[in-house]
């Protein structure tokens, strides 16, 4: 334990000229009076007067305040854990960044992860929300710490909790090299020993390799680079003690990368301490005595000029000016040091040039700029000029146009790397953001501070018109996108359907994205069935408070249903009562269609399909549940049985279905006729040039019929109702289709694939390929593949899936 003196130990004048140095001192010092011990507040400002004081008079070097200051956070964080109940959750919590590294400084972020097993994300989400509350909501005692969760797998695009699962998967498929150096620094705080080992496990594995990686260091020298041409805004007569060439992050940066490359073959490198990384280093001799001293000293003086400045206000600044405290060293003195540190940090990443990368300045420059990045003289002439004359609005004029300007380079440059992609697409939906942005510098300095969410955001502009336009129009949705924490429902309707219309784009944006990182169409059909099951619960509980005597449910029917809803899908359902229907559940329901089609910002929230309800089209509304049973054992047709063999309650609780009523008749064979001419006239043949993935025979329409109408045939009652399953309940039954399970259900898959990829591609919904349609073209490179190979993939998907189903329909048709 590392501690600085207490506030009692010091004199009363000593006291006094705190409060006269410090503001932040004087007012903590108050609030203090108004606080008990066991508000988290109290431990807080108190540990950080002591710190102020041990700054101030010197009593303790800058590492041990840092350590103080660190150890206290460490308290506060694992108290407030188990105030919220956390601790009695499978979940746990670790500190990255200089609280990882016990390193804390007087004003920092708290960078922190959070771990947990799947099981537990949901149960997890109130109390995570009320943890983040009760340390960073200010309020008239202060606050406790600004934390941030950007430091995650997937960084702010990424789910706030994360599985071990999806932190292995996320480093080991797409872990970039800041991302080894971050995870350097990765300390568990709290949680069950069985997580907290497996993560740092596998962190070690991430960040320290056994084997030499041979471009390793070239990436640690373009890290240098982009820190510092990205970093912050340089100002006259500032230095910036953590940005600057030669300043903290590039020290921090430097130890690091040695490390990193070097920690897999010595494990006594692995340590998140700079103090014991310099002295490891200088001991294995992989760096000289002098430079590893010159470094820690100077390390550790510019934390102690960054602390007397953050101990002023509590304001997270790194700014030493011409105007600074008497006390604080001269602007030289600190510039003579980094210029040392540059020149030792230099012989391993390489020097930086501030002016090698910008935005040309002159039109024509510019012109030949984008043309050599791969840009057509057609999107160059109706884009960049809207782009380059969209000036930034701000107060500040000059800074912020410098920072619209590095923003326009890192986005352009971005588009350009995208070249199997319609970078000229990207480049108009870049010119609607900006619009969309009013030109706001808050936009330019947010997406500056946010490399990975840039890249995220070209490469979603230059494949998909769908959800590009989504961001190009809403630029407000990227705050919840970047912190991937969906709020409390509000009780207010107008504005609940609000947040209903933002968190279902939300949910296809983020779904989709990682979608195309991993092809896991399972993970992203259940996030975006998962979206569609809350928000109509929320939506039915919300009328039915207008109407109390309202028992109405939703039988969830279709893709719904067997929580494969995928981008842009329709909802298909029913309504259902548990007696008769009442005038409370008419207008429950009419109001409930009425919301979620209502025309809005971004379009109606779902389209729906209420054609399955018994009597169809022309049927009630609403239905009785006994009636409903009573229609699937006499008078529902054959096709209407086999398509409510994937109903599903939206609240099972409430609604008990009885799917044995549809399967005690199975099906006579004037019912198999029946469906044999309906498959016939469902099905649409491909030409040469055109192919409904839909509705094409051996398509995904042929498959859902062929599987529905084999399991009301042989009575087999599943207790699932996607049609992956169906068909592993028919592998399980029938000798026929436990063959050829297999190979559908990997055809099935790989056309949902092609589905969503030209969803993804295009404007509008549709599930047909044109081969020569640039849509087609995109969704194939989507799928890493030419359009004539995804072509000739796709017709050979459409084949073998008419020969299995050719064997396997009951009704005998061949197709």
């Amino acid at each position: 334990m590392v501690s600085v003196p207490g506030l009692k130990t010091y004199a009363p004048d000593q006291l006094l000229k705190a409060r006269e140095f410090s503001p932040a001192f004087a007012r903590y010092e108050r609030l203090l009076e108004s606080l008990t011990p066991d508000n988290l507040r109290f431990d807080r400002h108190t540990a950080w007067l002591e710190c102020v004081l041990a700054t101030y008079f010197h009593p303790g070097s800058s590492e041990v305040v840092c350590r103080h200051w660190s150890e206290a956070a460490d308290k506060i964080l694992i108290r407030a854990w188990q105030d919220c109940g956390l601790d009695k959750l499978e979940v746990a919590l670790f500190a990255l960044g200089k609280l990882g590294a016990n390193e804390l400084n007087l004003s920092s972020d708290v960078d922190l992860l959070l771990v947990a097993e799947g099981s537990e994300a949901l149960a997890a989400e109130k109390p995570l929300r009320r943890f983040q509350q009760l340390l960073q909501q200010p309020d008239e005692t202060g606050f406790c710490f600004r934390l941030d969760f950007d430091l995650r797998p997937g960084g702010k695009m990424g789910p706030l909790l994360t599985t071990p699962a999806q932190f292995q998967d996320y480093y080991w498929s797409q872990g970039e090299t800041w991302e080894r150096l971050a995870l350097v620094r990765l300390r568990p705080l709290v949680g069950p020993s069985k997580i907290t080992e497996q993560i740092l496990e596998l962190a070690q594995k991430f960040s320290f390799r056994k084997f030499l990686d041979f471009t390793l260091l070239e990436d640690l020298k373009a890290l240098r680079s982009q820190v510092h041409q990205k970093g912050f805004q340089r100002k006259d007569h500032e230095l910036h003690l953590k940005l600057e060439v030669g300043g903290i992050r590039d020290i921090e940066l430097f130890v690091h990368s040695l490390l990193v490359l070097n920690g897999g073959k010595l494990p006594e490198l692995q340590t998140g301490s700079t103090t014991l990384a310099l002295q490891k280093l200088k001991e294995k001799k992989l760096l000289p005595e002098s430079e590893a001293d010159a470094l820690l000293d100077s390390y550790w003086f510019f934390r102690q000029v960054e602390n007397t400045v953050q101990s002023l206000e509590d304001r997270q600044t790194h700014s030493l000016t011409t105007r600074s405290l008497p006390i604080l060293p001269s602007q030289n003195e600190v510039a003579k040091r980094m210029h040392a540190v540059d020149k030792i940090v230099s012989t391993l990443l390489g020097a930086v040039d501030l002016e090698s990368i910008r935005l040309p300045q002159d039109t024509k420059a510019q012109m030949n700029w984008l043309k050599e990045l791969g840009f057509s003289d057609a999107s160059i002439e109706t884009s960049w000029e809207q782009l380059i004359q969209a000036t930034a609005l701000s107060h500040k004029n000059d800074r912020d146009e410098r920072a619209r300007q590095e923003f326009l380079f890192s986005f352009v440059t971005e588009l350009a790397k995208n070249i199997s992609l319609d970078r000229d697409l990207g480049l108009s939906l870049l010119v609607d953001f900006v619009k969309a942005t009013r030109a706001k510098a808050t936009f330019f300095s947010m997406l500056l501070r946010s490399p990975r969410l840039i890249q995220d955001l070209a490469r979603i502009f230059c494949l998909s018109p769908y959800l590009g336009s989504i961001v190009a129009s809403r630029p407000e949705l990227l705050d919840h996108f970047i912190l991937q924490l969906d709020e409390g429902w509000t009780g207010d309707l107008e504005s609940l359907l609000k947040q209903m219309s933002e968190r279902k784009l939300l949910t296809e944006l983020w779904a989709a994205n990682q979608f195309l990182a991993d092809k896991d169409l399972t993970a992203m059909f259940a996030r975006i069935t998962e979206t569609a099951d809350s928000i109509c619960t929320q939506l039915l509980l919300h009328l039915k408070k207008d109407f109390p005597g309202s028992t109405l449910e939703i039988l969830t029917l279709g893709k719904w249903a067997g929580r494969e809803l995928g981008l842009r899908s329709d909802l298909d359902f029913i309504f259902v009562t548990p007696g008769s229907p009442t005038e409370p559940d008419f207008k429950v329901a009419r109001r409930f269609i009425s919301r979620l089609t209502d025309p809005s910002k971004s379009g109606s929230l779902y389209d729906l399909d209420l054609r399955l309800r018994p009597s169809g089209q022309s049927g009630a509304l609403l239905v009785e549940k006994s009636k409903l049973f009573d229609y699937w054992q006499s008078s529902a047709q054959a096709w209407e049985r086999q398509a409510y063999l994937r109903a599903r309650p939206l609240s099972p609780n409430s609604l008990e279905l009885k799917k044995e009523f549809l399967l005690q008749k199975g099906l006579d064979p004037s019912e198999l006729e029946e469906l044999k001419s309906i498959r016939g006239k469902l099905l649409r043949a491909a030409s040469n040039d055109v192919i409904d993935i839909k509705y094409a025979p051996g398509g995904l329409l042929d498959i859902e019929f062929v599987v529905q109408t084999a399991i009301l045939k042989e009575k087999i009652l599943t207790k699932e109702t996607a049609t992956l399953d169906m068909m592993k309940s028919l592998a399980e039954n029938l000798p026929a289709w436990a063959k050829e399970e297999p190979k559908l259900k990997k055809i099935y898959l790989q056309l949902r694939e092609f589905e969503q990829m030209l969803k993804l591609s295009s404007a509008n919904k549709t599930s047909e390929a044109k081969l020569q349609s640039s849509v087609f073209i995109k969704a194939a490179g989507l799928l890493n593949l030419s359009g004539e190979d995804a072509w000739e993939k796709l017709s050979d998907l459409l084949s073998k899936g008419r020969q299995s189903l050719n064997k396997l329909d009951p009704t005998g048709l061949q197709i």
